[in-house]
C-alpha cells in the first residue's frame, strides 16, 4: 500500500506541518511511523482488521482515523485512494483524541473537504498530494 500526504502548493505538507505544530515527542513519532509502516506492508484490510485503523467515521463514509496510543492519542485522518483505492491511502489531516473528543473537533469534516479537493477535476487533485514523509 502506498501512502500519500495532502499537500498545499507550493510547499506545505499538511501532515508534516501537523506533526511539527503539535510537537510530537520521539516516542509519538516512533509509534506513528510504526503504524504507518504496518499499513504500507500489510495493506488496508489487514490494518483495519487489527483495529488500528478505525472507520469509516460516522457522517464521513470515506474517512478513517489511525489509532495510535502514545503519550497522547494520535488520530490522523486518512482515506482510501482516492485515485486507486486498492493500493493507496492519503493522510488528510491530523488530530488528537482526548476524553473521546477530537482536537480539532471538526477533523473528520476537514478531512472530507480535502478528499473532495483531491477528487475535484478542477483542482488537479494529483498535485495536491505528495509521497508520505516519515515523522
Amino acid at each position: 500500500m502506498k501512502l500519500w500526504d495532502f499537500f498545499h502548493p507550493p510547499d506545505r505538507n499538511e501532515i508534516s506541518d501537523w506533526g511539527r505544530n503539535v510537537r510530537l515527542s520521539a516516542r509519538e513519532r516512533g509509534q506513528l511511523n510504526q503504524k504507518l509502516d504496518m499499513i504500507e506492508r500489510l495493506g488496508f484490510d489487514t490494518a483495519h482488521g487489527l483495529d488500528f485503523l478505525a472507520g469509516p467515521l460516522k457522517h464521513h463514509r470515506h474517512t478513517y482515523k489511525l489509532v495510535v496510543h502514545a503519550g497522547r492519542m494520535l488520530r490522523p485522518m486518512l482515506c482510501l485512494g482516492p485515485f486507486d483505492k486498492r493500493s493507496e491511502m492519503t493522510l488528510l489531516c491530523g488530530a488528537i483524541e482526548k476524553d473521546w473528543e477530537l482536537d480539532p473537533p471538526d477533523a473528520p469534516a476537514r478531512a472530507e473537504a480535502k478528499r473532495q479537493l483531491l477528487i475535484d477535476p478542477k483542482h488537479a487533485g494529483e498535485k495536491l498530494r505528495v509521497p508520505h514523509e516519515r515523522f
